[in-house]
Formats: structure tokens, C-alpha cells, sequence
């Protein structure tokens, strides 16, 4: 066995990866970038505002989408060794609708990666189970009663203890779907967003809504940030307590609404979305309730933020004529921003959810883990792409 293993620029030290594993140089960018995953499947990790490596980097818990199938597998960087996960047997596991049927298995896009015990939490239909990353000790945590069903992608609060996740009258989600999700998503009632203490078994219902619920991210120790209210995108707030929410950046004058949003350290990084003039970046302060905003370059089309969890690079991927990765090295107050392609177009294959590159920066700073198009099997899997480099972006003002 052969490790990548060096310090980064700022002498802390990488994390090691397998030398077996792929490499080549991105034809547009040239810069480095690893396949993790290969095979006549497509393979794309947890949710990616929330944790997929574990907390020394080591291993990457992903799905693995293959013939008919879906399940959670674990990737040992060092090793190269990948290994089966679950064993779900659900029916019917499609995140609706945001995604595309998998067959059976896990519920798509639902499992969390718990980092503080290196145990994955994830739905066998309306059964909540936890097994480790070690395949031991695979264990049924509750059930979901009968009328009910799973709907949101769900996290870990920020202290660690709660699993907290999200569900629906089964009937009228499938009323709501079946007349067309969007513009019949204000039907929904009593959706709750609940959370499980892992160690004691105690349940509690934190925010009952009318409205779907999409996401739900930690913020601190017990804030937790989701979405989106049926009339309009955006970020609500509540808390491990629950019992209220309140709305943060609301809808503007020109129709702009958040999107896809991101705890950092620095506060929440953001894109504003449906506005006829520009695609904005945002950074959001939840305790002043200030926020900057700017905008994206013009051609920017469907927009997702990327996932820095210290909120030091800024990076989108942009879904318009090309499908590619985008770096902010500096923001000009003035308009003049500077931005890097880190990939160039790159097509992913098949559509919904599994088609995004969902970037993220890895926990020693060196690569963005992304979901990317293989050709030689037209399926889509996991890359490491090199930014050793890149330097902290420049010019988003702190928050107060």
C-alpha cells in the first residue's frame, strides 16, 4: 500500500490517499483531480451541506447507485478499500421530488454521518437504523408510524446528540406530488421537523409547519437552520428546543430568493436565486441579522454555493451552457470581481440530484470532493480536485 502524504501550505498535514486511485489533469483548468469511485454505477455523497468524511478525513461515506439498487458504502482513503454499508430493503427509495428512482435500498439523500462516533444514521423506509463506519453493530434506532413518511435531508445538531429529521402525512404528500409538486406545495400540513436523542431514546417534535421541509442544517450547538416556507424559498431558524421559528432573508423587491445556504464559521454563505437581473452570493450574520450580498457573473445560470465549513473560499457550481466550477479569488465592491474555472465545462450524466457536483472542501483544506462525469461509462463519481493553491478569497467584508 502506497499513501499521498505531505504537509499543505500552511504546514498542517494531508490527508493520505491511496496512490491506486486515478489521477489525471482537469484538459481546461490542468489542475490535478483523483477519482475515488469508478464502475457501471453512480456514486455521490451524503447530502453535501452536512458531513460525508469522517472527522480525520480517512473515510468517505457515500451512495453507491447500481443496478436497481441504492446503499451507503464507506471508502477508506488509505487503503483504497471500499466496503457496503447498508443493507436496506426499502421499495421505494426516491427523494421526491427531487431526484430520480434508485430502486431499493436506503431512503435517498437522508443519511447522516454522526462525526463525533463514526456511526451513519439512515432510513430503511420508515425504520431509522445506525450501524458503524466499521460495519459493526447495525442496530434500529425508532420507527416512523405507518402515515407518515421522511421527506427533508436531515443532520446532526451541532452538539452532537440529536438526530434531527423531518416527515409528512404520507397520503397528502403523495396528493401533493401527484398534482404537481410545486405549485401545490402550500397544501401541505403538519409537516414536523423532530429530533431523536441518540443517547437517551427522548423524541421531540421541534417546529410543526404547513409547508414541506427541505433541509435541515446544524448552526452552533442548538440552532438549527431549514427550508423552505411554501410560498416562497428562503432560510428559517429555530432550535434544539424548538417551539418557533423565524424567517431570515426574506423574498426582495425584485422576486430573489435563498436558495441552496451553508454554515460557516463566518456566518451563512448563500445564493440568491429568481431574480430577472442577476444570480447573488450572499454571507448572513444569524445573530446581527446582517448579511452582504453581491453578484454572480451574468452567465451564471442554476447556482450552488460551494461548501467551505471555515467560509473562506468562495465557489460556485454554475449550471447554464456549461456545467462547470467556479472560483472567487476577489470581490470588488466595484464590480471588477476576479474568478478562476477550476474545471472548465464538465457534463455529468442523467439529471435531478445525482447530475450536481455538490463541492465541498475537505477537512485539510487541499481538494473540493465533488461529483463528476465519467465517460467512459457515462455514469457520474466521486473526484478529489486539487486547490493546495487557491488563496483565501479576497474582499467579502466580515458581518456584523
Amino acid at each position: 500500500m502506497t499513501t499521498t502524504k505531505e504537509l499543505n501550505r500552511n504546514g498542517a498535514q494531508t490527508m493520505n490517499i491511496w496512490n491506486g486511485f486515478p489521477r489525471m489533469h482537469i484538459p481546461a483548468s490542468k489542475r490535478l483531480a483523483i477519482q475515488l469511485t469508478a464502475g457501471n454505477a453512480t456514486c455521490y455523497p451524503l447530502y453535501y451541506f452536512i458531513d460525508t468524511l469522517s472527522k480525520d478525513g480517512r473515510k468517505l461515506v457515500y451512495h453507491r447507485a447500481e443496478a436497481g439498487e441504492v446503499q451507503i458504502h464507506v471508502l477508506d482513503l488509505i487503503s483504497g478499500e471500499s466496503r457496503q454499508l447498508t443493507h436496506a430493503s426499502s421499495p421505494a427509495t426516491c427523494w421526491v421530488p427531487w431526484c430520480v428512482e434508485s430502486g431499493r435500498g436506503v431512503l435517498d439523500h437522508r443519511s447522516v454521518l454522526d462525526v463525533r462516533t463514526d456511526r451513519l444514521v439512515y432510513f430503511d423506509g420508515n425504520i431509522v437504523r445506525q450501524v458503524g463506519l466499521d460495519g459493526k453493530e447495525d442496530k434500529q434506532l425508532f420507527a416512523l408510524p405507518e402515515h407518515r413518511i421522511p421527506i427533508g435531508q436531515n443532520c446532526m445538531s451541532g452538539d452532537g446528540n440529536w438526530f434531527v429529521y423531518i416527515h409528512h402525512d404520507r397520503d397528502l404528500f403523495a396528493k401533493i406530488v401527484e398534482l404537481g409538486y410545486g405549485p401545490h406545495r402550500h397544501l401541505s400540513r403538519g409537516t414536523t421537523l423532530a429530533a431523536f436523542n441518540i443517547s437517551t431514546g427522548e423524541q421531540r417534535s421541534l417546529v410543526h409547519i404547513n409547508s414541506p421541509i427541505h433541509h435541515v442544517l446544524p448552526l452552533g450547538a442548538a440552532g438549527l437552520v431549514f427550508c423552505h416556507p411554501a410560498t416562497e424559498i428562503g432560510m428559517l431558524l429555530t432550535d434544539i428546543q424548538g417551539g418557533w421559528y423565524t424567517h431570515m432573508r426574506t423574498q426582495d423587491e425584485y422576486g430573489g430568493n435563498v436558495c441552496h445556504y451553508l454554515v460557516t464559521q463566518r456566518g451563512i454563505m448563500y445564493e440568491v436565486l429568481g431574480r430577472k437581473d442577476a444570480v447573488l452570493a450572499g454571507l448572513y450574520n444569524p445573530r446581527s441579522q446582517g448579511r452582504v450580498e453581491f453578484r454572480l457573473p451574468s452567465e451564471f445560470g442554476y447556482t450552488h454555493t460551494g461548501r467551505d465549513p471555515e467560509g473562506r473560499l468562495w465557489f460556485f457550481e454554475n449550471s447554464s451552457k456549461t456545467h462547470d466550477l467556479r472560483f472567487l479569488v476577489r470581490h470588488d465592491p466595484a464590480g471588477q470581481d476576479t474568478w478562476l474555472n477550476l474545471t472548465g465545462d464538465w457534463p455529468t450524466y442523467g439529471s435531478r440530484q445525482k447530475s450536481h457536483f455538490h463541492p465541498q472542501v475537505t477537512p485539510d483544506r487541499n481538494w473540493i470532493l465533488m461529483t463528476a462525469g465519467d465517460p467512459r461509462t457515462e455514469t457520474n463519481h466521486l473526484f478529489l480536485l486539487d486547490i493546495s493553491d487557491l488563496p483565501e478569497t479576497e474582499g467579502i467584508p466580515f458581518v456584523e
